[in-house]
């Protein structure tokens, strides 16, 4: 049994290292993933009490989409459903992968850039506007807000599917 189950996690292994691959193909010590054209745009906006940027790691309060934004068209020129993993901000680039920490109880989702924010959220301390599905995986509290780390990974044209 024991040799079985061993058999079927080497088979498996080169699948799973293919969906790493397919995110984080690209080096973060080179890579720089954050839109530098936006935050200086809005940086009189940013709540630098709530907000701290690093070089592909951002901590800050993340809220979600309403329900009502469905079928709309995002900055990236695709129609936005909840029911999948993207997400808005004004800090990383268009098409960037990014994984979103819950600081509350650790729980982490990756999702794609595919908006942009209103540029008031940053006076407020938001980064990202996730959407139902994503806020659903990371367990956002009901009233729509929680603090996240979000570090950038890389970029995709597709977002990524769920576990």
């Amino acid at each position: 049994m024991i040799a079985k189950s061993i058999l079927v996690g080497i088979l498996l292994m080169p699948i799973f290292s293919f969906g790493q691959n397919l995110y984080l193909n690209n080096n973060l010590a080179t890579e720089n993933l954050l839109d530098s054209t936006y935050i200086l745009l809005y940086q009189k906006k940013i709540d630098t009490h709530r907000i701290k940027i690093e070089i592909n790691h951002v901590s800050g309060i993340a809220s979600f989409y309403s329900t009502n934004l469905d079928s709309t068209l995002t900055a990236t020129g695709e129609i936005f459903l909840n029911r999948r993993f993207t997400a808005a901000s004004n800090i990383y680039k268009l098409n960037s992968i990014v994984r979103v920490t819950n600081l509350r109880n650790g729980k982490s989702v990756l999702v794609r850039i595919n908006d942009r924010m209103h540029s008031n959220m940053l006076r407020k301390g938001r980064i990202i506007d996730l959407s139902q599905a994503a806020s659903k995986r990371i367990k956002i509290k009901s009233n729509g807000i929680e603090r996240v780390v979000v570090d950038g990974l890389g970029y995709s044209k597709s977002n990524p599917k769920r576990p």
